[in-house]
C-alpha cells in the first residue's frame, strides 16, 4: 500500500520547472522517483565512503575520445578486478565513445581505477555505479 507524504519546498526552487525539465506530467510520480533514487544512492553508497577492502559490483561507464582509447587500462586482464561483460559504443553525434563494463572488486581497487581514469586527458566522464546488496534474489 502507498503512503501520501506532503511537504513544503522554497519558493525559489522552481519545482514545476523540474518536473517538466525531467519529461514527467505527474509532479507525484517525479518526487517519489526523486526520493527513491536518492534512497539508493544512499543505501548503496559512494565509493568514496566505503571501506577500501569491501567487495562491490557495479557498473563503470566511461566516455571518452576515440583518440585516448590506447591509454585505457584493460579491465579484462586486471588481477584484481573480475569483468562480467563489457560494451563499446561509438556515438556519431557527439563524437564520442562510451564503454559500459560490468565488475567486481574491492572498493578501493575500483575508487583507484575510476581516479585514475578522471586523470587521463580525452576522458569526458566517468561514472561507477554500484549494485544494490541482496541476500537473496535472482541470481
Amino acid at each position: 500500500m502507498a503512503k501520501v507524504l506532503s511537504f513544503s519546498v522554497d519558493d525559489d526552487l522552481d519545482m514545476e520547472g523540474l518536473v517538466n525539465q525531467a519529461g514527467y506530467t505527474n509532479r507525484s510520480r517525479f518526487l517519489r522517483d526523486a526520493a527513491t533514487h536518492y534512497a539508493e544512492v544512499l543505501s548503496s553508497g559512494d565509493l568514496v565512503d566505503r571501506p577500501a577492502d569491501e567487495s562491490v559490483e557495479g557498473t563503470l561507464v566511461l566516455y571518452y575520445q576515440h583518440t585516448v582509447a590506447d591509454k585505457l587500462p584493460d579491465f579484462r586482464h586486471h588481477a584484481e578486478i573480475s569483468v562480467v561483460s563489457s560494451t563499446h559504443a561509438c556515438l556519431t553525434d557527439s563524437h564520442t565513445c562510451v564503454d559500459t563494463i560490468h565488475l567486481s572488486g574491492t572498493v578501493g581497487i575500483i575508487r583507484d581505477s575510476v581516479s585514475g581514469l578522471r586523470r587521463l586527458e580525452g576522458v569526458d566522464r566517468v561514472a561507477f555505479v554500484a549494485a544494490p546488496f541482496r541476500e537473496e534474489g535472482c541470481c
